[in-house]
């Protein structure tokens, strides 16, 4: 009995080894797959990310070739407007003399190479036209927007009778009541590219390169590059060699499949330009003595035949998933620390995403939504009922900011909400938050009317010390103090917003509390 007892007890090690290999294997088999899942959902992630760039470098080229031509047909318009004005209002010119004045400088007012200046009445007809004066026009769709608007910027697509396909045209139209003239400038846009502030935009780009190895630059369907961080002007041939005609080809054939079609006529049928797709090529390069894998995305730019390209080593791009296979090959036998580890980075990544979602892009403050989500517990009594107190909304408001995002320009216009937003930044005690345009709103655990003007009074006067701008920054105020729970955020915002704008309609530059309308 006892060595029957011993027999099968000998056995016992070689079942507890297999139970363990087992229990390894299994252990293995699901660790495997997880790493599969999340390398998928990290690599999804981080070519999604590598894709929103070059999609936001799409829309900074074409924003900023607009705000560019726009500035310039404008100064065209205005000083065209005060010009016929002038002429119009004459009263020792005949009436054949002023036609004959106005239809030669329209004749001699060239912009770019085929761009020139047009004036219309209300009714849609050519009033003064390089070829075509005393056509009516109205059933273009450029034409109709320039009719229903007083001062007018817009963008269209237009083929002259020599062209074999249609062109991004630019027209700014200003109306002059008095005379029933619509005074308008219009251009193709490729024909004022020299108005580009090259070196603005391309710090603007740079702002949106992915990862170390990775930046923007845009291209022609030669491979000239038109915009590059070292090679501007030369081909990209000399850049990556052969490797050129396959990603130009690509290039080329997305412009062959992009269709463009003249601006609309009224009464006939629609016909959509296909939407430009963000699309993907891949090359070797080597670069003193090593070779690697570049991985580009580009967007096909059809208003100029350009594109805007981002390339990134796919070394750097699958970085993530590398680290992550290299932990989990060192830390076979410690699974636990491994299921730790990558919990503990996908926490991270979803608490940096958290972040950016919660924040405006310009102040680095919090944006409206994830103001009202902080706040809204803060000022109910149902989560704590023994810990309210009292507190107060401030809301800030730049004074006159239309007036200088117009007289000077959106560049300028953000430069001031960020000084704004640097100076509230100052107080990490307070929450604050960018919300809506050119408004600012606070959170603030105080009860005494008194010491909340004060400080916002502080925060006014903060501004002095971050302003670089020859323009002065000044900032009306609204206070509302609220010294029991439960009242809804909105209503207490609203009671706040009665304050500003008793503010800005008593002359602006001032702080009113609630309690004192």
């Amino acid at each position: 009995m006892p060595q029957s007892r011993f027999h099968h007890f000998q056995f016992l090690p070689s079942i507890l080894v297999l139970l363990l290999v087992g229990i390894a294997a299994i252990s293995l088999t699901f660790s495997i797959q997880s790493f599969q899942s999340v390398e998928k959902t990290i690599r999804t992630s981080s070519f999604q990310a590598f894709n929103n760039s070059i999609e936001a470098s799409y829309d900074i080229v074409d924003t900023a070739l607009n705000e560019s031509i726009k500035r310039y047909l404008r100064g065209i318009v205005v000083s065209s407007a005060k010009f016929i004005t002038q002429i119009q209002k004459s009263t020792s010119l005949t009436s054949v003399q002023k036609t004959a004045l106005i239809q030669d400088y329209i004749n001699s007012n060239k912009i770019g190479d085929t761009g020139y200046s047009y004036i219309l009445n209300s009714k849609g007809k050519l009033e003064y036209h390089p070829i075509f004066q005393g056509r009516n026009v109205s059933e273009y769709r450029h034409i109709q927007e320039q009719i229903d608007n007083d001062d007018h910027f817009v963008e269209y697509l237009w083929m002259n009778p020599n062209e074999e396909k249609p062109r991004k045209k630019l027209a700014y139209s200003i109306y002059v009541e008095e005379l029933d003239f619509i005074v308008s400038a219009s251009a193709y846009k490729d024909e004022l590219l020299h108005f580009i502030n090259k070196t603005i935009l391309k710090d603007k780009l740079n702002k949106y390169q992915y990862g170390d190895t990775g930046y923007v630059y845009v291209i022609n369907l030669t491979g000239e590059l038109i915009l590059h961080p070292s090679y501007e002007g030369e081909n990209i041939r000399s850049l990556i060699g052969e490797s050129a005609d396959g990603l130009l080809h690509k290039i080329q054939q997305s412009a062959n499949r992009y269709s463009l079609q003249m601006n609309l006529v009224n009464g006939m049928s629609e016909t959509t330009a296909h939407a430009a797709n963000v699309e993907d090529y891949s090359y070797q390069i080597t670069l003193d003595g090593s070779t690697y894998q570049k991985d580009v995305l580009y967007i096909y730019y059809p208003y100029l035949d350009w594109a805007i390209v981002s390339g990134i080593s796919r070394d750097e791009l699958n970085r993530p998933t590398n680290t992550l296979l290299y932990s989990l090959s060192g830390l076979l036998f410690s699974l636990v620390s491994i299921i730790g580890i990558l919990l503990i980075l996908l926490n991270q990544r979803h608490k940096k995403l958290t972040h950016v979602l919660n924040r405006d892009y310009l102040t680095g403050l919090l944006n409206r939504h994830a103001f009202h989500n902080m706040v809204t517990p803060l000022i109910s009594e149902q989560d704590h009922p023994t810990v309210f107190s009292s507190y107060s909304i401030i809301l800030l408001d730049i004074d006159f900011f239309k007036h200088i995002n117009d007289t000077y320009g959106q560049i300028v216009g953000d430069k001031i909400i960020t000084i704004v937003g640097k100076a509230i930044s100052q107080y990490p005690n307070v929450l604050a938050a960018r919300y809506d345009g050119e408004a600012f709103i606070l959170f603030i655990s105080e009860s005494s009317p008194k010491r909340v003007i004060e400080f916002t009074e502080k925060v006014r006067q903060q501004i002095n010390k971050y302003n670089t701008l020859n323009e002065a920054i000044t900032l009306s105020a609204g206070i509302t103090t609220i010294s029991k729970p439960n009242i809804l955020l909105d209503d207490v915002i609203e009671q706040a917003d009665k304050a500003l704008r008793h503010s800005k309609d008593t002359g602006r530059d001032k702080i009113t509390h609630y309690q004192d309308l």
